[in-house]
C-alpha cells in the first residue's frame, strides 16, 4: 500500500496472489460461472484484497512506531532517556519473559535510547515502554492512527484492532506488535503517513474523480483530515529516529541515493508453526514526504532475525518510493 501523506490519496494498492477479473466479465455466463467457482474454491484466496481486508496480520515491530508515539506524547521518554533493555525483559504475573531476537541486551548495562531501540528493533526496551504505558494507553494511541475505524475508500476496509482489557504481560507483548494486535497494510501505511504529515492522519481514498459520459466531472474527492495522531514535535522526533533506522539500522535495504528515507522493519510471528510475516513501512523524502508505504511479505520472515522485514520488504518499498518520486 502506498499513500500520499498530505492528502490520503492511494497511489498504489497490490495484493498477491491475484486473479484476472476479465474472466468474470465475459459474455458467456457459463464461462463466468465456472471462473467464479474456480476463484472462490482456490485455497490461496486470490479474491481477497489483502491490502485492506481478509485475515488481518500481526504487525510485529512496525507497531513500535505506535508505542514510541505514545511514550513520546506522554513524556515517558525523551530522545536522551536511557530505557531498560535487557536480553530478556521480566514480565509481571508470569515466569515467561520477553526476549530480544538475539537474546542479548540492546546496549551497555542493559539500557538504550529510544532511537537505538528502533534502529535495532529492541523488543525488551519497547516491551518496557508497554508496561509503563499500559494497554489502555496503547489502544488510545492506536485509535488516533485509525485503529478501529471502519473506512471506505470507497471499498470497505477491515478495521485494525488491538484488544481491550490487556493485562501487564499482554501490554508488553502488544507494544511490540504481537499478542492479538492485528492490522491491514493500509493501516500501517496510515501510521507512517501520519508521522510524515506532522502527526495528522488523512482519510485514505482511491477515487479522485468520477466523470460522466461526456467527460464532465460528476464528483471529486477532496482531502479530508481523519484525526491528529501526535503533535508536530513528536512527529519530528520520530521522523529523525526512523531516518536513522534506514541510515544506520535494520532498514538499510530501503536506502535511496540522494533521498532521505524514514522507515521501520518488522518480523511478526503468527504461531501455528508458520514462518513470521516480514514487514517494512517507510516514507520519503523525509523532509518533504511524497509517499508513505507499507509492505508485508506473507510467511516471509525469519523468527531469529529482526532484520528480515528490511531484507525482504525494504527493496519492495524502495522500488515503490522510487516510482513515485520519479514522476
Amino acid at each position: 500500500m502506498a499513500l500520499d501523506p498530505k492528502t490520503g490519496a492511494i497511489l498504489a494498492m497490490v495484493s498477491h496472489p491475484q486473479y484476472d477479473p476479465n474472466t468474470l466479465s465475459a459474455h458467456d455466463q457459463t464461462k463466468v460461472g465456472a471462473a467464479w467457482t474456480s476463484l472462490i474454491a482456490d485455497t490461496t484466496d486470490p479474491a481477497v484484497n489483502r491490502a485492506i481486508s481478509g485475515n488481518l496480520y500481526p504487525p510485529g515491530s512496525v507497531f513500535k512506531i505506535v508505542t514510541a508515539s505514545a511514550a513520546l506524547e506522554d513524556k515517558v521518554v525523551t530522545e536522551q532517556t536511557q530505557i531498560p533493555a535487557p536480553a530478556v525483559l521480566a514480565l509481571p504475573q508470569t515466569s515467561i519473559g520477553l526476549p530480544n531476537y538475539d537474546r542479548q541486551p540492546c546496549g551497555p548495562n542493559g539500557a538504550t535510547t529510544l532511537q537505538h531501540a528502533l534502529e535495532i528493533s529492541c523488543n525488551s526496551a519497547m516491551g518496557y515502554l508497554g508496561l509503563q504505558l499500559g494497554g489502555d494507553r496503547l489502544r488510545e494511541q492506536a485509535a488516533k492512527f485509525g485503529f478501529g475505524e471502519t473506512l471506505r475508500i470507497p471499498t470497505r476496509v477491515e478495521p485494525s484492532t488491538i484488544p481491550a482489557g490487556l493485562n501487564a504481560p499482554q501490554s508488553a507483548q502488544s507494544a511490540i506488535g504481537q499478542y492479538e494486535v492485528r492490522v491491514t497494510p493500509l493501516q500501517v501505511a496510515m501510521v507512517s503517513a501520519a508521522i510524515a504529515n506532522h502527526g495528522v492522519v488523512m482519510k485514505p481514498y482511491l477515487v479522485q474523480s468520477v466523470l460522466g459520459a461526456d467527460l464532465s466531472t460528476i464528483d471529486t474527492t477532496a482531502p479530508e483530515q481523519l484525526s491528529v495522531a501526535v503533535s508536530n514535535d513528536t512527529a519530528s522526533i520520530l521522523t529523525r529516529m526512523l531516518v536513522s533506522v534506514v541510515d544506520n539500522g535494520t532498514g538499510k535495504p530501503a536506502r535511496i541515493n540522494g533521498v532521505q528515507v524514514a522507515g521501520k522493519t518488522g518480523t511478526a510471528q503468527q504461531g501455528n508453526g508458520k514462518p513470521p510475516h516480514a514487514w517494512f513501512t517507510s516514507f520519503a523524502p523525509a523532509n518533504d514526504p511524497k509517499v508513505a508505504v507499507a509492505v508485508v511479505v506473507e510467511d516471509g520472515g525469519n523468527a531469529g532475525n529482526e532484520a528480515a522485514g528490511g531484507l525482504l520488504g525494504g527493496p519492495i518499498a524502495k522500488a515503490v518510493m522510487e516510482a513515485v518520486l520519479s514522476q
